[in-house]
Order: C-alpha cells, then sequence, then structure tokens
C-alpha cells in the first residue's frame, strides 16, 4: 500500500508542476527571442534597419523561407489587413528570407518580389532579407525552414507571441488576443 500511495503522490505532484513549468519554459523561450538588428532595403528601395524601423507599437512579421510558402503566407493575409485596419498601434510585413548571396542576386530576386506584388503601395512592408538564415533563426528560436513563421514583435523586436504555419481558427483567436493585450498596455 505504501508504494501505491507514493507512486500516486508522485503522479500528482506531476500534474501540478508539469504544466506550470512547461508555461515557465514556453515564457523564458519567447523572452529569449529577439528579432535581430538588420539593415536592409525594403522592395520600395527605402533603406531600413530593423527592429528599430517598425512602425508600429506591435508588428506582425510574415517570415518565409521559400517561394513556395507564399500560399501559407496568403493564409494570414486577410487577418493582417484586417487586424491593421483596426488597430493603428499594429503594423504586418512580410519578410522573405533568402541565405546572403551577391549583389546581382539579390538585385534579381527583389524585382522579381516587386513583379509578382503588383501593387507598389505594398512594397514598402515587404522586407527581403539576404542573411544568415541559420544565425537568423537561432536569434528567434526557429527550429528550421519547413513552415512559414508568424511573430508578433514589439518596437524594440522582442517577441511577444509566436507560431508557423498556416492560419487556423486557434491560431487567429490566439493572435487577436496577443495584439488586443499588447496594444491595450501603456
Amino acid at each position: 500500500m505504501p508504494h501505491r500511495i507514493r507512486l500516486l503522490f508522485i503522479l500528482a505532484l506531476c500534474f501540478v508542476f508539469l504544466p506550470v513549468l512547461r508555461a515557465s519554459q514556453q515564457s523564458d523561450a519567447a523572452k529569449a527571442s529577439v528579432f535581430p538588428s538588420i539593415s536592409t532595403y525594403s522592395l520600395d528601395k527605402a533603406k531600413v534597419t530593423l527592429p528599430a524601423d517598425f512602425e508600429a507599437k506591435v508588428n506582425l512579421l510574415l517570415i518565409s523561407f521559400e517561394p513556395e510558402q507564399t500560399k501559407d503566407i496568403d493564409t494570414w493575409m486577410p487577418l493582417a489587413q484586417a487586424l491593421q485596419h483596426m488597430n493603428f498601434q499594429f503594423r504586418y510585413y512580410k519578410i522573405p528570407v533568402s541565405s546572403q548571396e551577391n549583389l546581382i542576386y539579390r538585385w534579381w530576386d527583389s524585382s522579381s518580389l516587386r513583379s509578382v506584388e503588383t501593387d507598389p503601395e505594398t512594397w514598402h512592408w515587404i522586407i527581403p532579407l539576404y542573411i544568415n538564415k541559420n544565425d537568423f533563426r537561432r536569434s528567434l528560436n526557429i527550429p528550421n525552414e519547413k513552415e512559414i513563421v508568424i511573430a508578433l514583435v514589439d518596437k524594440t523586436g522582442q517577441v511577444i507571441w509566436k507560431t508557423s504555419g498556416r492560419l487556423t481558427g486557434d491560431k487567429k483567436a490566439s493572435l487577436e488576443a496577443a495584439v488586443a493585450a499588447a496594444t491595450h498596455l501603456q
């Protein structure tokens, strides 16, 4: 009998403290994620230094690593646009990430992006990065390039909320709550 009681006690402790430990670890991981300082150009050829030049109190970063991931980014666009229209403290950015390449490749790739995004009004909000992808992923705690990453960051680049993959109902509700909480804090 004492063995069963001890086992039940250990299981009870696991059920009580495991969620607390897991939440603490997730919180620590989010705190450790900061958008790295990068100087680059948006598609409208304006020089930007990120995260300093993010224009809103909270900024949604739609990060892709492969051209085929555009269709997954597109699932987030109606929500990103709606949040931006409803909240002046919110801005979204598309951030396609590529490896460091030579100047000719970067020119060709950016020109190709402009031909796909035919509305010049959107070019300011599309910021291609030509960087060391591994260092970039490490700074944001992104394990791989298999899925898009959606990150909500503050003006300093601190990650407030993050997910990956296509938009789902749960992700939508979670993002809306995170934006509401972040924009209503003084």
